[in-house]
């Protein structure tokens, strides 16, 4: 088990370096002073372009927006260690984050290192992060089955009586990066009724058959959401969701034999999107539940929700239910 991905703080700032040969990340650790010419010098250095990579399922390509330190010319870059060696099982790794100084400048570029031992560090490839984030996105290696994982969890913007943190798999192949899985990890949205909190934890990596299986524990809780009245806690779902592929081959995919719930459940329950009319028919079975349940807050809050949907046919079968209980 390695050191967990922290900031490392430096007083002093040396020079830049000059060839990748020696190229020290703890070189321009903390420094709050960078500008557009040092970034560029980096590049140089180290052999990759000035223009933003987007990194899929499909590998890196640049598009046509050049890396910049905002209007002001004003970057900064901070490093730390990974938890797990992504590139190699022996030595260490280091993220270099080199980013325009506010939040908003909607870029940020990770470089990952390698060393073995007491060798020089090497460049192992970098990820170029865009889109409005709340914070700096927060990279760490999953090590599980015999493999391991680059994951970068970010915080975009959402806006308001909702969030979303969303986590990227990213694997080292012929060593570059790509992309092959999004899961959420946590989030919530309550401006539809029921509202929901979501989040997901990583359980293991497995092999079987020719087959890579991600496994991960699918957590939601709902509660009274916009337009109630009712504070209460409602209920929690909890399944198991599998994600697979073939062995070393592209994305991984929802396992629809091995997850206890279905891929439109998921995918509608754990986005900060609002659900919408199908929101009612995903619940149903704990809306008809409530119907037939003591009167307490939760068949108060059932009531309120069938007053406000009094024309909604998702809700035909629990009104039903509702009005034959006693």
């Amino acid at each position: 088990m390695r050191p967990p991905l922290a900031l490392i703080f430096v007083l002093s700032v040396p020079t830049l370096i000059t060839a990748q040969s020696s190229f020290d990340p703890y070189q321009f650790v903390d420094k709050k002073d960078l500008h557009l010419s040092d970034a560029n010098q980096i590049w140089r250095t180290l052999g990759i372009s000035d223009k933003v990579r987007e990194t899929s399922a499909g590998g890196a390509k640049d598009t046509d927006k050049t890396f910049n330190c905002s209007q002001d010319d004003h970057c900064e870059a901070q490093s730390g260690y990974l938890d797990w060696p992504l590139a190699d099982a022996h030595g260490y790794d280091m993220v270099v984050r080199i980013a325009p100084a506010y939040l908003n400048a909607n870029l940020r570029r990770f470089l990952v290192f390698h060393r073995d031992g007491d060798g020089a560090w090497r460049l192992v490839d970098y990820l170029d992060s865009t889109g409005w984030d709340y914070e700096h996105p927060q990279l760490s290696v999953v090590s599980s089955g015999g493999k391991r994982w680059l994951v970068a969890a970010t915080w975009p913007h959402c806006g308001t009586g909702c969030s979303e943190q969303p986590a990227y798999w990213y694997e080292l192949k012929n060593g570059k990066l790509r992309m092959v899985l999004t899961v959420p990890l946590a989030g919530h949205q309550g401006n539809e009724n029921p509202g929901r909190k979501f989040e997901t934890r990583f359980v293991r990596a497995s092999q079987s058959g020719g087959r890579e299986t991600l496994e991960f524990l699918y957590h939601v809780g709902f509660f009274p959401g916009f337009g109630s009245t009712i504070d209460a806690d409602l209920w929690d779902d909890e399944k198991t969701i599998q994600f697979s592929r073939p062995s070393g081959q592209g994305e991984f995919k929802f396992d629809v034999g091995k997850s206890e719930s279905t891929e439109v459940y998921v995918k509608k329950m754990f986005s900060s999107l609002e659900a919408g009319p199908q929101l009612f028919e995903l619940i149903q079975d704990h809306l008809i539940e409530i119907a037939r349940g003591p009167h307490d807050r939760h068949r108060k809050w059932l009531k309120e929700l069938l007053e406000q949907n009094w024309d909604a046919p998702q809700l035909a079968r629990v009104r039903l239910a509702f009005e034959k209980t006693p």
